[in-house]
């Protein structure tokens, strides 16, 4: 009778809330190899893929332990980054510092000139430079959590799954936009964005042996912007393609957290932080139901504690 009347004096506070939190805790506290292992893939979406950064905040503020990482494009490019140990707080910080100069060395007058005289698309060169002034030149096997992306050969429309190696060269590849940047020469292959086979890898969360997998998505309104430019139109048939990959690869996913970034294009680098913000709120919706969610595909662990 006490507990009840001091949770009506308390805003939001349920028993049912009391129980969540406190098996929670449990839950968290339960050896990593003594609990379900949890994964986590980001999709792909250029700009609207910091979303994924507020997604990040959340789960690691609620303590959320995340076994196994995939992502692709900017998922690859975020989810590495975090994999290699860096906290959301540096996430945010880098994103203030991304701008297409940090992406590509043909951000100049000489870069227009090849494009328009030489039919030659930009390189990404300087991307695969800024990610290893921020972490380093490191490899698969060193990071924190184990981590794999995607990109596509595009001599062949081959899958081309990187988890082990170079990180630097495999998420440059995975971000480097078809119709946008020259393709990535790798051991023979061509590569291009992975969001083109691969827009939400689920699959390669379950191939690292994921029993519970988290989805971070960023779906895009269609009706909002219509394509001006060639490059705006390669991007919005890759934005379809991705919405069809998506809804197949959500199913098999646990849980979805949806991300609506909806009007943000894919290289709107000036709106980074507004999907982030957007990540942040929509994470928050999703937390309390994601936890009670684990916490029943975990129950025997919990209890067994």
């Amino acid at each position: 009778m006490f507990l009840s009347s001091a949770l009506w004096a308390l805003p939001n506070v349920t028993e049912d809330g009391i129980l969540r939190d406190f098996l929670w805790e449990e839950f968290i506290s339960v050896p990593a190899n003594q609990r379900p292992k949890i994964g986590l893939a980001l999709s792909a979406g250029g700009v609207r893929g910091f979303a994924h950064v507020g997604v990040l905040e959340v789960l690691n503020n609620a303590g959320m332990p995340i076994d196994a990482m995939a992502g692709t494009s900017m998922g690859a490019v975020i989810g590495s980054l975090y994999a290699a140990g860096l906290p959301p707080q540096e996430l945010w910080e880098i994103g203030k510092h991304i701008n297409f100069k940090k992406i590509t060395p043909d951000f100049n007058l000489m870069g227009l000139f090849k494009f328009l005289f030489l039919q030659k698309l930009p390189s990404s060169q300087n991307l695969q430079s800024f990610f290893n002034e921020q972490i380093g030149h490191i490899r698969f096997e060193d990071l924190e959590i184990p981590f794999a992306t995607a990109a596509m050969d595009v001599k062949t429309g081959e899958q081309v799954i990187f988890d082990s190696g170079p990180l630097d060269i495999a998420v440059r590849a995975s971000m480097n936009l078809p119709g946008v940047f020259d393709p990535v020469e790798y051991r023979h292959r061509y590569l291009v964005d992975g969001a083109v086979v691969n827009y939400l890898p689920v699959n390669l969360v379950k191939n690292q042996g994921a029993d519970y997998i988290i989805a971070s998505v960023t779906p895009l309104d269609f009706s909002s912007q219509v394509p001006k430019t060639v490059a705006a139109y390669l991007l919005r048939i890759g934005d379809v393609r991705g919405a069809a990959m998506i809804e197949e690869s959500a199913q098999k996913a646990n849980f979805v957290i949806q991300n609506r970034v909806l009007d943000i294009s894919t290289l709107e680098l000036d709106k980074l932080h507004q999907a982030g913000e957007i990540g942040i709120r929509s994470a928050n919706k999703e937390i309390k139901d994601l936890q009670e969610d684990i916490l029943l595909f975990a129950i025997d662990h919990v209890v067994q504690k």
